[in-house]
């Protein structure tokens, strides 16, 4: 059996600007996977719903990386909870877990003043399933934020 090295972390799949909106005030669609703490296994059965709660938060002022265009170092932190799977299956007897979710991202903006991010729902799903078993030890979590830049 291989080892999953990425225990307990968070990686950014992509960030895509959602069109439709202004250079002050853009829409993004950001895509995580999460990797279970202790590669922990999670049923994904539907007995217990895998849920993520996250929140945002800009780190500094935005720097310019050229051309006119800022970039804002903003933090995507909260938790994704879940059922574990446990040796011979999955059932309702056991507690759920809950892991921390960290990740940093670089976030263009059109101004170099500090913008305001708000966080949208974030929806979250086992990815990389195993056909025999139903589980897995990663979570994909799809989520939105809106970054509003002052003049």
């Amino acid at each position: 059996m291989s080892c999953n090295c990425k225990n307990g972390t968070t990686e950014i799949d992509f960030l895509t600007l959602v069109p439709g909106g202004t250079a002050a005030n853009a829409n993004y669609l950001l895509s995580l996977t999460h990797y279970t703490c202790g590669n922990r296994k999670l049923c994904a059965n539907g007995m217990y719903p895998i849920t993520a709660n996250l929140q945002y938060q800009v780190l500094n002022a935005p720097h310019d990386v050229g051309n006119g265009v800022f970039c804002c170092d903003v933090l995507c932190s909260g938790t994704v909870t879940y059922m574990p799977y446990k040796q011979g299956g999955c059932n309702c007897n056991q507690c759920p877990v809950t892991d921390n979710v960290f990740v940093t991202m670089c976030v263009p903006c059109s101004a170099a003043t500090t913008p305001t991010v708000t966080g949208g729902n974030a929806v979250a799903t086992p990815t990389n399933l195993s056909d025999c078993c139903s589980v897995t030890n990663a979570v994909a979590i799809t989520t939105s934020f809106n970054v509003t830049t002052g003049a």
